[in-house]
């Protein structure tokens, strides 16, 4: 009798980029530690480089590849490093390029090595990144993404067995920060509403300086009374990139009884000027019998 092949292919994007945890825009992880996962699995640290530099400096850094392995079940992977272009979406979502294609990347400027790795179970394996700022370099931020993921000849299946194949791809991400940099943020539009995950806060940012911003935001909301019924408290945004614009929902997990509400938006932006205040109303409706 004929076996029966059984093959699971399971898809794992491990992209180290802003990850978003549901009702709440967080800002992009930093991996500073060489602590790896907490299960078997494979991550990069730091995910995340922030690198002033003046044009002509150079300067190298080192992306550790850390292979976790608690099972003792986990094999050898070979691994590919490449490098590309990235960018936050007005949505904030992040997006990736191929590299050399946007106008503000810094590809051009790193080198790595080694290009390919084995990663082993247990072992932490370091690509060097150097890179060059040319003397002509323009002020601003310049970006670039190293990759690391699995060769494609590390995928074979095998037909008499079932199997799980795990295809992923991690980032760290780069910001060569070349002065003089500005930092000019905007709240330019608050709007609200009301879903079945609970109530949305839409703000929309603006930056018009060369350089990347962090902002601390928080949330209040009042009944007609004054009380506060629903908050975000202050956290770090999602970070709004140079010359960009983000529309991003913030979701308050919780449900209100129908009325008319006052919601309250703070954002500073960390450019040198006041926290900026907005305020919009919330009306919620009653709803319609089933």
């Amino acid at each position: 009798m004929k076996k029966t092949s059984w093959v699971l292919s399971a898809v794992w994007i491990a992209v180290v980029l802003p990850m978003l945890v549901a009702g709440q825009a967080q800002s992009l992880p930093v991996q500073t530690s060489t602590q790896g996962p907490a299960d078997d699995g494979i991550g990069v640290a730091p995910a995340r480089f922030e690198l002033p530099m003046l044009p002509g400096a150079e300067k190298t850094v080192v992306v550790n590849v850390i292979y976790n392995s608690v099972s003792g079940e986990a094999q050898p992977c070979r691994l590919v490093a490449s490098l590309g272009d990235w960018s936050i979406l007005s949505s904030g979502e992040a997006e990736y390029y191929k590299a050399g294609t946007q106008p503000n990347s810094a590809c051009a400027w790193l080198t790595y090595s080694p290009a390919e790795i084995t990663a082993l179970p247990s072992r932490i394996h370091p690509i060097r990144v150097t890179i060059s700022v040319p003397k002509d370099a323009t002020p601003g931020d310049h970006l670039a993404a190293l990759f690391v993921e699995a060769r494609p000849d590390n995928l074979k299946v095998d037909q008499n067995r079932r199997q799980v194949i795990l295809r992923f791809r991690m980032a760290a991400l780069f910001y060569i920060m070349v002065p003089k940099l500005t930092k000019k943020g905007f709240l330019q539009d608050l709007k609200t509403g009301v879903s079945e995950q609970g109530i949305l806060v839409i703000p929309t940012l603006k930056n018009d300086g060369n350089s990347h911003l962090r902002p601390l935001h928080s949330i209040k909301i009042l009944d007609s009374a004054g009380a506060v019924v629903a908050e975000i408290p202050e956290t770090e945004s999602l970070p709004v990139l140079a010359g960009a614009e983000m529309s991003r929902p913030l979701v308050i997990p919780k449900s209100l009884a129908a009325g008319a509400y006052s919601v309250r938006y703070r954002i500073d932006f960390k450019d040198g000027t006041a926290a900026t205040e907005g305020q919009t109303e919330l009306v919620v409706k009653d709803r319609p019998a089933q």
